[in-house]
């Protein structure tokens, strides 16, 4: 195997040099940078990619337990996947699992040596490290171990392994700056951290990741004598990670403060989820952000770029069904906004084309459908409104907490006394910010059917811009329109977008899809949310097309401290060595009346129920999410062992009644390690499972797509 992953590496190697050697010829002066005097940055810049917090298809684990009951890093198949995707260096996630930094050891580094990849090891700081607990060993999560936060150690033992495996260059801590952090990385501890890795190899490089609103003179100078570079996550205007605009001028600004203290610019592009945004990133976004970004790597401006989340796991799985927001098709136009930020007031995005309008037309009018993910909350009520414009003037409009939140909504305006007499117009779709507003949004417009002049593209299912008829304008920071069309292969397609860009290779073509037929059966009146009802998205599932559903629909009442819930009974296998349940769980909530509806996970033994995650659902993101409130699966070893069986309870419970507050919470995906789940991806309805329902007015229910 190793004779194999060497000759793979073989050709990479003749094909990178040969990359590097034409990006040379037109190469300027490096900046007077630490990394570079190291030796840390290969030629043409470090092209990486890392996994993160629930990212989906960035980490590559083998796909059963190993005998210690741990899902291990396939680091073979990593190998030749980042070879595939011309990567010339890996941020190693060691996060996720007690047994990552063994998995580096003894696999990932000599074969990655082998294969001509150098490695970054990547920790994570006090913020994202879930131990010690004082609930108990169970909810000890993900964590960098085993060392935990001891970075002297950290920086001892990643020095040492790099003298074993020169290929091992450098290693980051995430977020020094976020919240409580700094109270750790103080001068003097950093000053020790140096020390201790500059004893053992002084060439090996430290850095930290830092956010756009982290570069003060203070932050820099502060750190500045102890890290070798910053790496910058982009993030848009503001909390986007499809928002391309503002690359090249944030790169600008950045090492306008980082290269005066030699302290080099490292570029992290998200390239699947960020969790604070409103919208995975399209193969289009990608590819936008990453040709601004490559000439700067390139030419040494910038030390490198790394994929976050780059899909190198592609096959594994399907994209996340319920990513498919779109009335028909694929394809829809998307006004988003993402978490803690603020939308101004005067501020739009809106797409628009030029029509041909039939002058002899009896009538004119556009019928058409709008989504939103927003309730009839007072506090967001007069804040941001879905426009239909001719000619820029405003022919329709809809605040976005209108009845029908979460739905499809049907809706028509007539045009005749805009378009008549008229042979073409300018029609435009926008998302209006009339007061500030500071909660994430996303806001679709779909399925238009005009009567009396023609529109282009008019089911958003081509998003190739040559071809697509319809343009942006984008007049707001942190609002983001874009063309959303999300398909089976998106993580493949987002893969070979960063594959062809490292390659120095054409991005892939963007197929040029017409739209088919609006269907005229489609519901042309508005409806209540309903889970797998009228006028809801196509698929709301994780995976396939099955999933539980505890609903409490609109205008309901319900009582403190009732729940509805799913439960299994699942045999213990008497000789596994541990046990783990997996899970994952949806809602459509972020930063809303917290304290109401409570997501809850619990296990029933011959000894009693332990409740064992306990979730706000207005907790953000508003994402699928994996485990115990995004620190991943629970280990149950302390209830399971000595167990024939053990009762799995999935649940909606109510902190507090409400009169009318709706909510909907999936649960899908459902796993374990030592323990047998029946249907837990919920493909065969209910099989397996017992639905408890005791409330009258809250639903729990599998619901299964077309």
């Amino acid at each position: 195997m190793k004779r194999w992953i060497a000759a793979l590496a073989a050709v990479a190697l003749v094909a990178v040099g040969q990359h590097a050697t034409a990006q040379e010829q037109t190469q300027q002066a490096f900046p007077d940078v630490k990394t570079r005097a190291k030796g840390i940055i290969p030629p043409g810049g470090v092209l990486s990619s890392k996994t993160g917090g629930n990212t989906i298809d960035a980490e590559l684990r083998e796909e059963t337990p190993r005998a210690d009951g741990r899902y291990h890093y396939d680091s073979r198949k990593l190998v030749a996947r980042l070879q595939a995707m011309h990567a010339n260096t890996y941020l190693f996630g060691i996060w996720e699992s007690p047994t990552d930094w063994d998995d580096l050891r003894s696999e990932f580094a000599p074969l990655a040596r082998a294969a001509g990849i150098d490695v970054w090891v990547d920790l994570v700081p006090p913020t994202e490290c879930q131990t010690n607990r004082p609930e108990g060993a169970y909810l000890e999560g993900y964590c960098s171990r085993p060392f935990k936060l001891d970075f002297i150690a950290w920086a001892r033992n990643i020095a040492t392994l790099s003298l074993q495996y020169p290929n091992i260059k450098a290693w980051q801590v995430d977020d020094f700056l976020a919240g409580d952090n700094a109270k750790l990385f103080t001068p003097d501890y950093l000053a020790q951290v140096k020390a201790t890795q500059d004893a053992i190899n002084p060439k090996l490089g430290l850095l930290t990741t830092m956010y756009r609103w982290d570069y003060s003179d203070a932050n820099l100078d502060r750190l500045a004598p102890y890290i070798d570079g910053a790496i910058f996550p982009y993030l848009g205007g503001s909390q986007s990670a499809s928002d391309p605009r503002y690359v090249a001028a944030q790169l600008d600004e950045l090492r306008a403060k980082l290269n005066p203290r030699h302290l080099d610019l490292i570029l992290l592009l998200y390239t699947d989820r960020f969790l604070d945004g409103a919208l995975p990133p399209t193969p289009e976004a990608v590819n936008a952000e990453l040709q601004q970004a490559m000439p700067y790597a390139a030419d040494g401006r910038i030390g490198g770029i790394i994929a976050y989340g780059a899909p190198v796991n592609y096959d594994r799985r399907p994209t996340i069904a319920s990513n498919n927001l779109a009335q028909t098709g694929d394809g829809r136009l998307s006004f988003a906004q993402g978490n803690y930020t603020t939308a101004a007031a005067g501020g739009y995005a809106e797409a628009y084309q030029q029509v041909s309008v039939d002058p002899n037309a009896g009538s004119w009018k556009l019928d058409f459908a709008t989504y939103d993910q927003v309730s009839r909350t007072p506090s967001k009520t007069g804040k941001l409104f879905k426009q239909v414009l001719i000619d820029d003037k405003v022919v329709w409009q809809s605040d976005i907490a209108d009845e029908f939140g979460f739905t499809w909504a049907p809706a028509s305006v007539d045009l005749t006394a805009a378009l008549k007499g008229k042979t073409t117009a300018k029609l435009a779709l926008r998302l209006y910010t009339q007061a500030a507003a500071n909660f994430p949004i996303d806001v679709g417009f779909d399925s238009l059917v005009p009567t009396g002049f023609t529109v282009q593209n008019f089911g958003f299912e081509d998003v190739n811009p040559a071809t697509r008829a319809w343009q942006l304008n984008q007049q707001s920071q942190s609002i983001v329109g874009s063309f959303e069309k999300v398909t089976p292969h998106q993580a493949k397609d987002v893969y070979d977008v960063i594959a062809a860009a490292y390659a120095g290779a054409p991005a892939p073509a963007v197929p040029t899809t017409p739209s088919d037929p609006i269907p005229s059966t489609l519901p042309r009146t508005g409806s209540p949310y309903q889970p797998g009802g009228a006028n809801t998205i196509q698929n709301s599932a994780m995976y396939g097309k099955g999933r539980l559903s505890l609903f409490v629909p609109e205008r309901t009442a319900t009582g403190t401290s009732t729940c509805i819930w799913a439960e299994q009974r699942m045999a213990v296998d008497p000789n596994a060595p541990r046990y783990e349940i997996s899970w994952w769980d949806y809602d459509g909530y972020a930063n809303d009346l917290y304290g109401y509806h409570l997501k809850q996970v619990s296990i029933v033994t011959s000894k009693g129920r332990k409740l064992l995650s306990n979730v706000d659902a207005a907790s953000p993101p508003k994402l699928w999410m994996n485990g115990q409130g995004g620190w991943g699966p629970i280990d149950i070893t302390e209830f399971a062992r000595g167990e024939s069986s053990v009762v799995m309870q999935f649940a909606l419970c109510e902190q507090q009644g409400v009169g009318d507050y709706m909510i909907d919470v999936g649960y899908d995906d459902i796993t374990a390690v030592g323990l047998t789940v029946t249907n837990g991806d919920f493909e065969q309805g209910s099989t397996g499972w017992t639905i408890v329902s005791p409330h009258p007015g809250m639903q729990a229910k599998v619901i299964t797509a077309p």
